[in-house]
């Protein structure tokens, strides 16, 4: 799901990759509330997933956020 994320935050978000890392903050990695309204967008359209962007902000890295989103994947809410 990392990689998955990471091309949604670059390819539709514009986002450089470099500072997308597994364990750099939200911050860090240039992830924006603009970036978060993008990717709670693209997992509706692409995944059929719903969450907000409240929801997306609070993952404390990038790898917290990748582990949610798969998480909500599979079922578990």
């Amino acid at each position: 799901m990392l990689e998955e994320l990471k091309g949604i935050l670059t390819a539709q978000a514009g986002l450089p990759p470099a500072p997308i890392t597994a364990d750099a903050t939200l911050a860090d990695a240039g992830i924006d509330s603009m970036a978060v309204t993008v990717l709670s967008m693209q997992l509706e359209d692409r995944m059929g997933l719903f969450l907000t962007e409240d929801e997306l902000s609070c993952a404390p890295t990038v790898n917290a956020l990748a582990d949610l989103i798969a998480s909500r994947a599979a079922g578990n809410h």
